[in-house]
């Protein structure tokens, strides 16, 4: 066990998200105290781009190839965790940024939460397993109906398997299925599919929601009490062996069923459903446990889900958390990847990020670099790296999280203002950028200077998301091998800050923009030639979006 493992068991942890080098555990109840919004700025965006007759020395430079990688959507996911209650899920202010940031995919019920939510308790009686108004599974479905998005839900695994088919009845089923779903081990009859979606449908919700992505737990091999958990584990699960995981341990009424058992019964209501198993980056660590569940659960494994906050405690500077993403991407899917073709026969099922930030433990971000525009940087390379080296979906810790003690926050939007925090601007970027991924070279330093991801829109357009991760403009030249001679136009979207540490941006030249955006439009570029020169602003994140 490394020596950051170790430490955390010092860390006193108190509720939901996961990492990779750490586990996180935000506060439940946050009490934030709202400091007043400045007042909006608006500027009138422009952009620096003129056309040049040759290539410069130093330049970015996109092939077209002859098969595209895809740019897949659902790497823009985040989390909606149970606290937050619905007076915020049915607020408009809050429904209207999270349909502006392009999210894709919302991960519910809520991180460690999900070991213990009680669904059926929750829905029918109002009964939640914390009884202060959190969301119940028809509020998830109001806000997923809401904003347009996908769901993604984690089955409790201290649960039945029958208890996880009526779930899925009650999201994905119809009243009139006669479907038995029966009796479980520990004797409650479940009944059949009907009667659950007949609930959903008597709480205002008449079609199926139809949701694909399910995960069997939350980080199980981080457990408090079973084979192989650490002294200091944090999640009220039954083991933290990754074969019991899959398996199941015990019999009769004492059966705990894994993954193998929970699939069947859920895949019995909804055959097209996915169900993803817990993994972890390096799949040697917490006593095999990555190993052990690839080659138990074989070809039932749907999707492999893996949780990577980058730091547990601070690192020296800024520019070394930049840094992280170029180094940590490509040698974890190598490593998942080898797994795969030892245990797993070479299967390459859909890997699935499904939390991931800056900091792990939120009391260790005692600064508040989750909150200043040192993110927005980290996480706009952090999603354009999981897109380069083959992640299918991914999940940020999380849409709205409620202040920790020391007024850091995992959140794209603050929980109480729902005013956005600087790393909600990667979303609308990202969502602009396209289906398809281009081949980019650059002759700048993709760590520490600037980092580049070219791609397509499926209307032919040309994108480009540069990160400038210096405090100077610059300035290079960006061709298009293969494309056309030039381009007749098109639009530049901008997020950027002052300074690192800064707790605002400016989108498209507006602090504090409105909720839908509108007030902060693309900029119009000009007719361009191939090459062209452009500009990059200090401390941003920019799209071009290029008309042929």
């Amino acid at each position: 066990m490394s020596r950051l493992f170790l430490l955390i068991g010092l860390v006193v942890l108190a509720a939901c998200g996961g990492g990779a080098a750490a586990t996180a555990v935000p506060n439940p109840t946050p009490n934030p105290t709202i400091t007043p919004s400045p007042s909006r700025q608006t500027a009138v965006p422009t952009a620096e781009a003129t056309a040049v007759p040759i290539a410069l020395a130093a330049g970015i430079t996109i092939d077209l190839p002859n098969n595209f990688q895809p740019f897949d959507q659902r790497l823009l996911g985040t989390n909606l965790p149970a606290w937050l209650g619905n007076g915020r899920s049915e607020n408009s202010a809050f429904i209207n940024r999270t349909v502006a940031a392009g999210v894709s995919l919302v991960r519910i019920p809520g991180g460690s939460w999900s070991n213990a939510y009680d669904w059926a308790a929750c829905e029918m009686d109002n009964v939640c397993p914390w009884d202060w108004g959190v969301l119940t599974p028809t509020d998830f479905l109001n806000f997923i109906e809401a904003t347009g998005t996908e769901a993604m839900y984690i089955v409790n695994p201290n649960g039945t398997p029958q208890e996880a088919a009526a779930l899925v009845a009650f999201y994905n089923g119809a009243a009139d299925d006669a479907t038995v779903i029966g009796p479980d081990a520990r004797g409650r009859d479940w009944g059949t599919v009907g009667q659950w979606a007949q609930l959903r449908a008597d709480h205002g919700n008449p079609e199926p929601l139809g949701i694909t992505y399910w995960e069997f737990g939350n980080e199980v091999y981080g457990g408090q009490a079973g084979t192989d958990c650490v002294s200091w584990g944090w999640e009220e699960v039954w083991t933290c062996d990754g074969r019991e995981y899959v398996r199941g341990i015990g019999s009769g009424a004492d059966r705990r069923a894994g993954y193998l058992e929970f699939r069947e019964a859920m895949r019995a209501v909804d055959p097209a459903i996915q169900l993803g198993a817990v993994g972890v980056p390096v799949q040697s660590d917490w006593s095999n446990w990555g190993n052990e569940v690839i080659e138990e659960a074989g070809e039932a494994l749907d999707f492999y889900v893996i949780h990577q906050y980058a730091f547990f405690e601070p690192p020296g500077s800024f520019e070394a958390a930049l840094a992280q993403p170029q180094a940590t991407w490509l040698p974890m899917m190598a490593g998942v990847q080898a797994a795969f073709d030892r245990y797993g026969d070479g299967r390459r099922p859909p890997i699935a990020v499904t939390e991931y930030n800056l900091f792990s433990v939120q009391d260790q971000d005692n600064a508040r670099w989750m909150t200043r525009a040192a993110n927005l940087l980290f996480m706009a390379d952090t999603i354009g790296q999981m897109a380069t080296h083959g992640f299918s979906l991914a999940n940020q810790w999380d849409l709205a999280n409620g202040l920790a003690g020391n007024g850091t926050d995992y959140g794209l939007l603050n929980a109480d203002s729902h005013e956005p925090y600087p790393q909600y601007f990667v979303f609308p970027l990202w969502a602009r950028f396209g289906s398809r991924l281009l081949p980019v070279a650059s002759t700048f330093a993709a760590d520490t200077t600037l980092s580049a991801y070219a791609g397509m829109i499926h209307d032919g357009r040309f994108t480009l998301l540069v990160i400038n991760k210096t405090g100077a403009p610059i300035t290079t030249d960006v061709l298009i091998n293969g494309g056309p001679a030039g381009f007749s136009g098109g639009l530049a979207d901008v997020a950027a800050a002052p300074a690192l540490d800064s707790q605002t941006v400016t989108f498209n030249g507006v602090s504090q923009p409105a909720e839908d955006l509108s007030d902060a439009p693309s900029a119009v570029l000009t007719a361009l030639g191939n090459p062209f020169s452009y500009t990059f602003a200090p401390y941003s994140v920019t799209l071009l979006r290029l008309e042929p």
